[in-house]
C-alpha cells in the first residue's frame, strides 16, 4: 500500500516539473510570428511603429528572462518580436524603454492579464503608446 506522503511527494514532483518546464519554455522561446490553434497559448506577435515625426526612436524591450536588445527606428519603421505567453498563469510581461531626443519613457508593451491580442500592434507617439485595434484604438499614458 502506498502511503499518503509518497503520493503527495509524487504530485509535488510532477507539479514542480511542469512548472519548471513552463518557465524554461518562456525563457528561451522567442518564436516566429505564426498563430496556432489548440490548448497551448497562441504565440503572440508584438509590432511597434515609430510615429514620432522627424525623430528616431530607440526601443529596448525585455521580460524577466529575455533582453531583446536595442533597436533604432526611423519615422514609420517597425520593430517586431514574438513569444509564447505563460500557460498556467496570466503573468507574462514585456516592458520597453523608449528614447528619442529629449525624452525617455517606459511602458509595459504586453501584460497577459491586460492584453487579449495575438497580434498586438502599437504606435508610439510623444503623448504615449497606442494599441491599434480593428474595433478601436486604445492609447495609454507612459509608466511613471
Amino acid at each position: 500500500m502506498v502511503s499518503i506522503s509518497k503520493i503527495v511527494f509524487l504530485l509535488s514532483l510532477l507539479l514542480t516539473t511542469l512548472f519548471s518546464l513552463q518557465l524554461k519554455g518562456s525563457e528561451a522561446e522567442i518564436v516566429p510570428f505564426e498563430v496556432e490553434k489548440g490548448l497551448i497559448p497562441h504565440k503572440v506577435s508584438i509590432t511597434i511603429t515609430n510615429l514620432l515625426i522627424s525623430k528616431n526612436l530607440t526601443v529596448h524591450c525585455k521580460d524577466k528572462h529575455n533582453d531583446l536588445g536595442y533597436h533604432t527606428l526611423n519615422y514609420a519603421e517597425t520593430y517586431n518580436f514574438g513569444f509564447r505567453p505563460n500557460f498556467f498563469w496570466k503573468v507574462t510581461l514585456y516592458f520597453c524603454h523608449f528614447t528619442w531626443e529629449g525624452a525617455s519613457h517606459y511602458f509595459d508593451i504586453y501584460k497577459q492579464d491586460r492584453d487579449e491580442c495575438v497580434q498586438c500592434v502599437w504606435n508610439i507617439l510623444e503623448a504615449g503608446p497606442c494599441n491599434v485595434n480593428p474595433k478601436h484604438n486604445q492609447c495609454y499614458a507612459w509608466n511613471q
